[in-house]
């Protein structure tokens, strides 16, 4: 289910049509705002730069959707480009997962960490934008008992489970010629694969084949279905995750 704020004209109307056709309801998104625009722009080593404007989101939003999941259904609720701006309006029994592109603050960050169970983001948000060190996150995942999943593009990952020492799992290496919406792809496929039962390293691993994979193809929309990821991480050698504390 997507549950968003776009529009009541034609380009919003196409937008949730193209979800539908891809088999995402859209009955829970509202059409009185407005569909938001990026201008994406693409270096010759496949890096990008984006810009964006904001959707119309709000907390009452997010307490309308946390109103409509039924207790006790085992619910996951992934919620990206939030400003966090409060604290989650509503108690929830859905399984949160948060990416943080949305927040520009330690304070957003610590807000969204206090309501997920999973925060997912980039070394460039964490640590440049919200100016939140490895030590400072690793202490908010202990205090708040959330997962934290920090990306680090070419460099592979960070991940931070409570009480536990820094796991770092490396990047596949692809030639890559286009990350756009490779995020995207990571995050998608670590909730599909947590949903499936799969334990967090388990979860960020698969999602980081995914999105290198994503990378090797032009466009936004240039995530791989179950069986080509499949096949994929068949041709790939293991590398065991490390750990250590930096």
């Amino acid at each position: 289910v997507f549950a968003g704020a776009v529009g009541a004209d034609p380009e919003s109307a196409a937008f949730l049509a193209a979800l539908e056709r891809e088999g995402v309801s859209t009955a829970w998104s509202r059409t009185d705002a407005f569909l938001t625009h990026a201008v994406v722009l693409l270096d010759r080593h496949g890096e990008r730069a984006v810009v964006s404007e904001d959707d119309a989101l709000t907390g009452d939003d997010l307490e309308a959707v946390l109103g409509r999941l039924h207790p006790g259904s085992g619910h996951w609720l992934y919620v990206d480009g939030y400003r966090w701006e409060q604290p989650l309006p509503a108690r929830t029994e859905a399984r949160i997962v948060v990416d943080i592109d949305g927040c520009h603050t330690a304070a957003q960050v610590r807000n969204a960490a206090a309501a997920a169970g999973h925060l997912l983001g980039s070394r460039r948000t964490f640590e440049d934008t919200c100016g939140l060190s490895l030590e400072e996150l690793q202490e908010m995942s202990r205090r708040e008992e959330t997962t934290i999943v920090l990306t680090r593009g070419a460099g592979g990952l960070d991940l931070l489970e409570p009480g536990r020492p820094v796991r770092h799992i490396p990047a596949v290496r692809v030639e890559a010629v286009d990350d756009t919406g490779a995020g995207d792809c990571f995050a998608g496929v670590y909730v599909a694969e947590l949903a499936l039962g799969q334990t967090a390293a388990a979860a960020a691993t698969t999602a980081a084949a995914a999105a290198a994979l994503a990378c090797t193809r032009r466009g936004a929309r240039a995530s791989p279905g179950r069986a080509e990821l499949r096949d994929f991480l068949a041709t790939l050698q293991t590398v065991p995750a490390t750990h250590g504390t930096h």
